[in-house]
Formats: C-alpha cells, sequence, structure tokens
C-alpha cells in the first residue's frame, strides 16, 4: 500500500527516470552502451593523438596505475563540459571569493560541530558569488593559462572534487606540449562536448525530461542552499554521467571479476519513508540491515544479494561515502558495486578507482531523497536484475 502511494507521484514529477518507456530500466542500459560506442568512436576520431600523448603521460610521470581509454576520453569530454558549463562563472568568480570557499568548505570537513553554520555561509557564497554566470562560456579565450582558476573554482564549490583531480592531470600534460597543441586540445574539448550534447539529447534525452522542469519549479523556488550548484546542473550533465557510468564499468570489468568477495554500496533514500522506522545497526562506518520491514526494498536487496554472497551495506549520505571507501580499499579482495543516483555516479567512480577499488556502479533509476529532489522524499529505485547481473558476472560485455 505504501508503495502504491508513492508511484503516482514517482512517474509524474521525477528529476530523472531511466524505467522511460518501459517500467523498467532494461532499454536504458541498450540505449547507454549503444550511444557509449558512438562517444568513444568520435573521441578517438577526432582526439587519438591526445589520448595517445595522455595515456603514456600519466604511466611514464605521473606513474598511475592504467586505466582505460575509454576512461580518458571522458576525462577529455569532462574538460570541454566544464569549460563550457562553468567557465563564465569561473571568469567573473573574484580570487578571494574562491579561497573563502574553500576555507569553509575545509572547516566543514574538519570540524562536524560546525557543518551547520559553515553549510549557511557557504550557501551565501556560492549563491552570490560562485553562480555568477554557470552555463555561460568565458568571454576571453585563455585556454592553458585558464585551467589553473577553473580547477581551483572546481575544488572550491565542492562539488567535483573528483572531477577537479583528473583535470589537473590533463593541465599538466597540455603543460608538456607546445602553446598552440595544447590550445587546438583543448578546443577540440570543447567541441567534443558540443557534438556530445547535440547526440545526446536525441539517444538519451527521453531520460532526462524532467530535468527542466525541476529547474524550473521546485530548484528554483528554493532559494539559498549549499546544494544549489549540485542540484542546478543541467540535462547534458546527466547524460554525460550516464555514459560515463558505463565506460567506467566497462574499465573496471575485468578487475572486478577477479575479485572472491563482493560487497554492495546502496543509498539510504531507498528506504523512503520507512527511513523513520529503520531499525538498522551501526558499527563503526558498517550500517546493515536487520530485516526489520519485510516490504523494504533494502531488505529484499539484502536476502538477494546475500544468495550470491555479497553483502550489503547502507550508505546514510554521498557525503559519506569516502568513509565507507577506506574500508574497502584495505580488503582488496572485495570488488566493490555502489549504487547511487546518476550525479553521484561520476565522482564515486573516480573515487573508487583513485583508492585502488575494484569496482562497479548502478544509477538509481530515479531519485527521491528528501535532502535534494523531492520535497517529502520518495522511496527510490533500481535496476536489480541489473545489479544481480553485474554482482554475478553476467552482464553483457
Amino acid at each position: 500500500m505504501l508503495e502504491a502511494a508513492f508511484r503516482g507521484v514517482t512517474l509524474s514529477g521525477l528529476v530523472y527516470d531511466l524505467r522511460q518507456p518501459d517500467a523498467n530500466s532494461d532499454i536504458f542500459y541498450e540505449d547507454v552502451a549503444r550511444f557509449s560506442d558512438e562517444v568513444l568512436a568520435e573521441i578517438e576520431q577526432r582526439a587519438v593523438a591526445a589520448l595517445d600523448g595522455y595515456t603514456r603521460y600519466v604511466q611514464d610521470f605521473l606513474r598511475e596505475a592504467p586505466r582505460s581509454r575509454g576512461e580518458y576520453a571522458i576525462e577529455l569530454l569532462t574538460l570541454g563540459q566544464v569549460l563550457g558549463r562553468y567557465g563564465g562563472a569561473v571568469e567573473s568568480t573574484s580570487p578571494w571569493v574562491v579561497q573563502l570557499a574553500r576555507e569553509l568548505l575545509g572547516l566543514r570537513r574538519r570540524v562536524s560541530t560546525m557543518k551547520p553554520v559553515t553549510d549557511l555561509l557557504r550557501a551565501v557564497v556560492t549563491r552570490y558569488f560562485l553562480m555568477s554566470r554557470i552555463g555561460h562560456r568565458a568571454t576571453e579565450k585563455q585556454p592553458l593559462d585558464g585551467l589553473p582558476r577553473l580547477i581551483e573554482w572546481l575544488h572550491a564549490t565542492g562539488e567535483f572534487e573528483q572531477e577537479a583531480m583528473r583535470l589537473h592531470n590533463w593541465r599538466s600534460f597540455l603543460c608538456t606540449l607546445p602553446p598552440e597543441e595544447s590550445a587546438h586540445w583543448i578546443e577540440t574539448a570543447e567541441e567534443l562536448f558540443d557534438w556530445f550534447k547535440r547526440k545526446a539529447y536525441r539517444a538519451l534525452g527521453s531520460y532526462t525530461r524532467g530535468v527542466s522542469n525541476f529547474l524550473a519549479g521546485e530548484y528554483a523556488g528554493r532559494g539559498c542552499r549549499e546544494d544549489q550548484i549540485f542540484c542546478g546542473k543541467e540535462p547534458a550533465e546527466y547524460l554525460l554521467c550516464m555514459v560515463a557510468a558505463e565506460v567506467m564499468n566497462r574499465g573496471l570489468r575485468a578487475e572486478f571479476k577477479r575479485t572472491p568477495k563482493k560487497a554492495v554500496l546502496v543509498p539510504a533514500c531507498l528506504r523512503g519513508v520507512r527511513a523513520g522506522t529503520c531499525r538498522a545497526i551501526v558499527s563503526g562506518v558498517d550500517i546493515t540491515c536487520v530485516a526489520c520491514d519485510p516490504a523494504c526494498t533494502v531488505n529484499r536487496l539484502t536476502r538477494r544479494m546475500r544468495s550470491l554472497g555479497a553483502a550489503v551495506y547502507l550508505v546514510p549520505h554521498s557525503t559519506g561515502f569516502s568513509r565507507w571507501l577506506e574500508r574497502w580499499q584495505s580488503t582488496p579482495e572485495y570488488g566493490v558495486v555502489a549504487v547511487a543516483c546518476l550525479l553521484n555516479i561520476l565522482p564515486g567512480g573516480y573515487e573508487m578507482r583513485a583508492r585502488g577499488i575494484a569496482s562497479q556502479c548502478v544509477p538509481l533509476d530515479y531519485p527521491g531523497c528528501q535532502k535534494h529532489w523531492h520535497s517529502q522524499g520518495i522511496p527510490t529505485g533500481l535496476n536489480e536484475n541489473r545489479l544481480v547481473q553485474i554482482v554475478t558476472g553476467a552482464q553483457p560485455g
């Protein structure tokens, strides 16, 4: 009865929905796999020399463990995305604002009791200083010289930590090239993302039809909040996360399959309104289901995963994700599957990759947590068959 009461809400007011046009997201996974192939082929065609050079650079000079060719391609696409979306905001933000935002973010992380105050101050700084001209390109072309400011701005927001670190590596590589060549590859990255947006809207845009309504409706009426950049992302950023999830899963699939043990991290929003009566056991950073509610999605997932030899752990919020990952970083025999909202897929995947965790990810079919996406909060969901395929190593590809 409880799920039925929310079903009308979830179908009519979702930010994104991977279950369109069917009742499950099977078609989505076919669509995103097919489009990802097209994206990777286009990047390869336009930027093969850049990918070749960057691959050698990160392995030979940065001493980074090899990643897949597709992952490097997504990083280049991400460079084009942030330049186009946030370049104007970076250009109009004074250095003292960036420094203040970074100090507030550091204080928030160091002193948990200061979180309410720092969140309020960060909300004000973000609303009135950092968000100016988001959605506009920079008016002046400073291809390579402008990247440090861009990276610092991304760090300061607190929303792009992992992306900023990957782009720092690209800047380091581009600095080794002649100025005209580095400028060419930066321009190519922007052109590639412009191409991506046009193609992605046609290939996958039906899954993000609710984003514009959300931005014009609930989001517009919220006022000053510390999550306003995160929640204010445009449809193209969701579409990039869809492709990134597919490509990163491919790059890590073989390593994940080799791990003898599996753990599944699921967001607390899967409980929906049941969170208020949840009796999950907290032990350190572990939060485990005790099967207190037979109808709870987390209970069902826990039982299903246990039958496959995998453990399920609740993660209360994305801000706690790093603490959970410290455990799996020190237990390399585990392969970790992270279930998350689309916008958390890319940074979460980057962080697991950086920590050397053999991982896979499964995006929620639709978001519904009260903190970010829905004023009342609704139970979220995922493609459970897809999760089973990943855990058992039976997924296509």
